[in-house]
């Protein structure tokens, strides 16, 4: 087995080192080797996430109601909070369902009728789909302290995955349209900006362009 190292790695793919390291952290490439302080990646690892293509929202928009913008919800590795509705915030490969499901359905800032009107959110760390909510009909909403208002939704978790190099949804409950969704979505690239947790994609997005072949050593 070759081995690469994260700068390697990074360069290869054409992520950033910041993106394949919180990658790592979150567990999703469980074949990671490390030697010391050094963490090595193997050669055909690094080519699957070369090789994942962008997600393809033209598939699920626009929705009946001729809505063609999807929220994405863009998480970091998750953390333990003291909270009394949730004990993480984030995602983890090695959450359980329950608690992955509540680490991301709520608290958050932003317009819930936008997030909610597609009923889809894609969960989003490193710049892939790493989990998939739906059903987000409904909300509860709270005033914090310093008067910023969040907002939890009612949700559905239809798909997650713990490896990055060979996706595959870990739900396999749920409706067809969720575990269609799924496919769709789940270790796909999605990339977007926002300054705050949620972001809105347009299904008329232009996928990223291929990244040169380079050859790895």
């Amino acid at each position: 087995m070759n081995l690469i190292t994260l700068p390697q790695a990074a360069a290869h793919t054409g992520l950033s080192r910041s993106a394949l390291s919180t990658i790592m952290k979150a567990g999703l490439l469980p074949m990671v080797v490390r030697h010391g302080r050094t963490r090595l990646i193997p050669t055909d690892v690094a080519q699957q996430l070369k090789a994942r293509p962008a997600a393809a929202l033209h598939h699920l928009l626009p929705t009946a109601a001729g809505i063609d913008t999807m929220p994405v919800l863009r998480v970091d590795v998750a953390k333990p909070v003291h909270e009394e509705d949730r004990p993480f915030i984030g995602f983890h490969a090695d959450l359980s369902p329950e608690d992955l499901l509540e680490a991301l359905r709520g608290w958050w800032t932003g317009k819930p009728e936008k997030i909610s009107q597609t009923g889809i959110l894609p969960v989003t760390l490193g710049g892939f789909v790493v989990a998939v909510l739906t059903g987000l009909g409904d909300w509860e909403s709270k005033r914090t302290d310093t008067g910023v208002i969040r907002h939890r939704f009612d949700a559905n978790l239809a798909g997650y995955i713990s490896d990055l190099d060979t996706p595959v949804n870990l739900i396999t409950t749920g409706t067809a349209d969720d575990r269609r969704t799924s496919e769709v979505l789940l270790g796909k690239h999605l990339e977007s900006n926002s300054g705050g947790p949620i972001a809105y994609v347009s299904a008329r997005s232009v996928p990223p362009p291929e990244l040169p072949q380079t050859a790895v050593r």
